[in-house]
C-alpha cells in the first residue's frame, strides 16, 4: 500500500480515534513502537469519567463512549477492529456530504469529509489486511478460546517501587541496549518509555480534575464526597510513581493498575495488600469495616467492567498459611455481587474464621468464592514442571473464568483454543461403529482421533503465537509483568517469567455416557448393532423416544458407578496427557482445562445427535461435572465420580458445578456437613469446587418474570452471571442442575 493511502492520522484524532492515531503515526516503525505509541496517544486523550464521591477513583465503565470505537484497545489481543463503527462513521460522513451546498465555505466543509472519507477507507484496508495476517486458528475447536490472553500485572511492584522505579530500570536497560547496538532492545525500551510518558499524561489529568471538582457546588455541598475527593487527591500526588505509604494509597494505587490493564484480574488482592493494611490496622489508621468499603468499590469497579479472577488465601511465598483479616474482607466485600470470580485457596489448616466467612458469601447467591484445594494445585504445578519456584508457587491465581497463571510474572493462553470431544466421537462413531467388532477397538479408534485433533490445535495455537510475536506486541504488560524489562523482550515474544497454553476441553460427560451406552447396548447386552444405532444416530432419534428412554437407564457419569467412573478417569487421562507432551511456541506446556462458562450451549449447536441420548445441537455438559440433571444419588455420589478423574493431570483448572439449597448454610450442623463434603472431594484429589445457592421455583419464575429478576445471579461455567444475560437454552440447563439438599 502506498503511503498516500494511509490513514491520516490528525484525521483519526479528530474522530476521536486516538489509540489508531497513534499506531499510524510512523508506519515503517517496528509493531513495538507502533503500538506503543498508540498506547502512548490513547492515554494523553483519555476522556476521564465522572466522579460522585466514590472512595477509588476511576470508578464506573472503562469504555467511554465517543473515543477509540474503530480500533479498540484489548488487554488479550492489544486491539481489536469494529467494522461496523467505522461503517458508522463512512454513513456519517457521506450523510453531512449530501446536505452542503456548493458554496465556497461548504466547499472547504466537503474537502474535509473528504479527507475523512480517504482516512476510514484506508483504516479499513489497513486493519483488515492486519487482521488477515493473524487469523491463523483455523481449527473448528476453540470453544470459547481463539488465541486469548488473560493476565495479571504485578501490582505490588507498582505499589512498593513506583512508576518512576520502572522508569529508571527502563532507562538504565536502554542505555546498556545502546552500548551493545541491540537494535530490537532500543526499540523495545523507546517503546515502553512512550507508554509511561502516556501514563503519566493521564495520571496528571487525574489530578487536575480531582482539582477541578474543589469549585464544582455538587461536590462542595456534600462533605462526604468532599472529603473523599481530597483523600484521592494526596493519594494522587504520591502514586503510582512514588511508593504507596499506606492502605488508603495501596488501594489507589492498585485500582489506578487494575485501569490501566482495561480492566482484566485483580489478582491476589489480600497478598498484595495485607503489609500495608496490617501497619494502618495496628496503627489505628484503618478499621476492618473501612477496609471492607475500599475492597467493596474495587469489586464494584471489577463488576461494571466484566472484569474477572481474584485468588485469596491459600499459600505464602515461605510456604505458611495466608490467611489474614483481609482475605475475610475480601469475603465480606462480596455479599451479593457477581465479580470478580473470588477464589478462594482452601488449605486443610484453613482458619475457622475464614471457613465462615466463605459459607457467608456463598449463600447470598452469587455463586462466590469458588474452592481451591491448595495443596493439590501446588502439587499439580510442580508435577506440570513448568518450572515455577517455589517461592513463586503460592502466587499462582486463575485468571480469566478460571484459567491457572502465576500473578505477576506470566504469559499464559488463556484460552487458547479448545478440543470438543463429542465432535470427535461423531466422526469416530460415523467411521467405525458400524464395523468395529469390540468396545475396546471402538476406544483405540476415538483416542487416535483425538490425539489426531490435539496435533492439528497445538499446531494452529503455536502459529497464533509466533505470529503475535511478531504482530501484535502488548506494551502495557510488556512494563507491568515481570521480566519483561529485565529481559529485554516484548510479552507475546516471551518476555514473562512464566509462559503456558490453557486449552478447553468440552463435552467430556457426553462422550463418557456416550462410551458406556454403545458399551452396553452394542457390545454386551447387543440390543442394537452398531449400524442400527448409527441409523438412529443419524435419524436425530426420530421415532425412537423409547430407545432414549432406554439409554436413560445405562449407567451415568455422576452417581459413583464404577461403569461409568472407570471410562471417565481412562479418557479423562489420555486427553490431559495428549496434550501435557507437546510445547508451546512460547515455552511451558499446554495444560488442559474445562470450563465452559456460557460455551457449553453454543458448543452443542455443530454437534448431531450423541449416543448418549442428547438430541441435535443440543447443549453440552457444564464444564467437568455430569450433564445437567443425570446425578440422580446425591452430592458425595457426584463428587465421588468426578474425583476419579486425574484432576492433577489437568492444572488448567477443571471447574466442577453444584447447587445446594440454602438448608446447608442456615445452620451449624449443616454448614459443617458441607464443609465435611468439600473436604473429602478435595482428599480425593478434586481441586475446584463452585456453589449455586438457588432454588428451583425462583429459576422458574425467573424465566416467567425476567424483570423481577435483574440480580439473580448464578454459577455459569468458571465465573458468576446475571440469570437474565443468560440464552433460553443456558437458562434451560441451569433449571436442568440437580439441586442437593440436607
Amino acid at each position: 500500500m502506498t503511503d498516500n493511502l494511509l490513514p491520516n492520522p490528525k484525521v483519526l484524532c479528530n474522530l476521536g480515534e486516538f489509540f489508531a492515531s497513534g499506531y499510524f503515526e510512523v508506519p515503517d516503525a517496528s509493531p513495538m513502537s507502533r503500538w506503543s505509541r498508540a498506547v502512548q496517544r490513547r492515554f494523553e486523550h483519555r476522556m476521564l469519567v465522572p466522579y460522585s464521591g466514590e472512595i477509588l477513583y476511576p470508578c464506573g465503565p472503562l469504555h467511554i463512549e465517543g473515543e477509540n470505537r474503530i480500533v479498540t484497545p484489548s488487554y488479550s489481543f492489544t486491539w481489536s477492529y469494529n467494522e461496523s463503527a467505522l461503517i458508522d462513521q463512512l454513513a456519517m460522513v457521506a450523510a453531512f456530504s449530501a446536505e452542503r451546498t456548493t458554496s465556497e465555505a461548504a466547499a472547504s466543509l466537503t474537502s474535509k469529509q473528504e479527507e475523512k472519507h480517504k482516512t476510514l477507507l484506508a483504516l479499513q484496508m489497513e486493519m483488515r489486511d492486519l487482521s488477515a495476517k493473524l487469523n491463523v486458528i483455523k481449527t473448528v475447536h476453540t470453544v470459547g478460546g481463539h488465541g486469548y490472553t488473560h493476565s495479571i500485572p504485578n501490582y505490588g511492584r507498582v505499589l512498593r517501587e513506583g512508576l518512576f522505579e520502572h522508569a529508571r530500570r527502563i532507562a538504565k536497560n536502554l542505555d546498556l541496549a545502546r552500548q551493545r547496538q541491540d537494535e530490537e532492545q532500543i526499540d523495545f525500551y523507546l517503546g515502553l518509555q512512550n507508554v509511561l510518558a502516556g501514563v503519566k499524561c493521564w495520571h496528571q489529568h487525574i489530578l487536575k480534575f480531582l482539582n477541578h471538582l474543589a469549585s464544582e457546588r455538587s461536590h462542595t455541598d456534600n462533605p462526604l464526597s468532599e472529603a473523599r475527593r481530597k483523600r484521592l487527591l494526596a493519594a494522587y500526588e504520591q502514586v503510582p510513581f512514588q511508593p504507596a505509604r499506606d492502605f488508603f494509597e495501596a488501594m489507589v494505587a492498585y485500582n489506578f493498575v487494575y485501569y490501566l490493564d482495561d480492566c482484566d484480574n485483580p489478582g491476589r488482592v489480600d497478598l498484595e495488600l495485607f503489609p500495608y493494611y496490617q501497619r494502618d490496622l495496628k496503627a489505628g489508621r484503618i478499621t476492618h469495616d473501612e477496609a471492607v468499603d475500599l475492597i467493596r468499590c474495587l469489586w464494584e469497579n471489577c463488576d461494571v467492567n466484566n472484569g474477572w479472577s481474584t485468588g485469596i488465601g491459600g499459600t505464602m511465598p515461605t510456604g505458611e498459611p495466608a490467611y489474614s483479616d483481609l482475605t475475610v474482607v475480601c469475603l465480606e466485600a462480596a455479599h451479593k455481587i457477581r465479580r470478580p470470580n473470588l477464589q478462594l485457596h482452601v488449605r486443610r489448616d484453613m482458619p475457622q474464621a475464614v471457613w465462615e466467612a466463605a459459607m457467608d458469601t456463598i449463600a447470598t447467591g452469587c455463586g462466590i468464592p469458588a474452592l481451591y484445594n491448595e495443596e493439590e494445585y501446588l502439587r499439580s504445578l510442580v508435577e506440570a514442571d513448568l518450572g515455577i519456584s517455589k517461592e513463586d508457587l503460592g502466587w499462582h491465581n486463575g485468571g480469566g473464568c478460571t484459567e491457572t497463571m502465576v500473578h505477576g510474572c506470566s504469559n499464559v493462553g488463556s484460552l487458547d483454543a479448545g478440543i470438543n470431544l463429542p465432535l470427535i466421537l461423531d466422526q469416530t462413531l460415523e467411521d467405525r461403529l458400524a464395523t468395529v467388532t469390540n468396545f475396546e477397538a471402538l476406544v483405540r479408534a476415538y483416542k487416535e482421533d483425538v490425539a489426531g485433533v490435539v496435533r492439528q490445535i497445538v499446531n494452529d495455537v503455536n502459529a497464533d503465537q509466533k505470529m503475535k510475536a511478531k504482530l501484535r506486541p502488548q506494551p502495557m504488560r510488556s512494563l507491568l509483568i515481570d521480566d519483561c524489562i529485565e529481559a529485554g523482550r516484548e510479552f507475546n515474544n516471551g518476555g514473562a517469567r512464566y509462559n503456558w497454553s490453557v486449552i478447553n476441553v468440552a463435552g467430556f460427560a457426553n462422550v463418557v455416557d456416550s462410551l458406556v451406552a454403545i458399551r452396553e447396548v452394542v457390545f454386551e447386552k447387543k440390543e442394537k448393532t452398531g449400524a442400527e444405532f448409527l441409523e438412529i444416530l443419524e435419524q436425530n432419534y426420530n421415532d425412537q423416544e423409547a430407545f432414549r428412554h432406554r439409554l436413560s437407564r445405562c449407567p451415568r457419569f455422576g452417581n459413583d458407578q464404577e461403569q461409568s467412573d472407570n471410562v471417565a478417569a481412562d479418557i479423562s487421562e489420555f486427553v490431559f496427557r495428549q496434550f501435557l507432551c507437546h510445547t508451546p511456541w512460547r515455552g511451558g506446556k499446554f495444560l488442559a482445562s474445562c470450563l465452559m462458562f456460557v460455551t457449553y450451549a453454543d458448543a452443542g449447536t455443530s454437534v448431531p445427535a450423541s449416543a448418549d441420548g442428547r438430541l441435535d445441537g443440543e447443549p453440552l455438559a457444564d464444564s467437568i461435572g455430569p450433564y445437567q440433571g443425570r446425578d440422580k444419588k446425591g452430592p458425595t455420589a457426584m463428587l465421588k465420580s468426578v474425583a476419579a478423574i486425574p484432576h492433577h493431570l489437568a492444572p488448567g483448572t477443571l471447574v466442577a458445578n453444584s447447587r445446594f439449597t440454602k438448608d446447608f448454610f442456615s445452620t451449624g450442623e449443616g454448614r459443617a456437613k458441607l464443609r465435611h463434603l468439600v473436604r473429602t472431594y478435595f482428599d480425593l484429589g478434586g481441586m475446584q469446587l463452585q456453589i449455586n445457592v438457588v432454588n428451583q421455583e425462583m429459576l422458574r419464575d425467573a424465566i416467567a418474570h425476567p424483570e423481577g429478576y435483574e440480580d439473580l445471579i448464578v454459577r455459569i461455567g468458571g465465573y458468576s452471571e446475571y440469570f437474565n444475560r443468560l440464552s433460553p437454552a443456558l437458562k434451560q440447563t441451569v433449571l436442568q442442575r440437580t439441586e442437593h439438599g440436607l
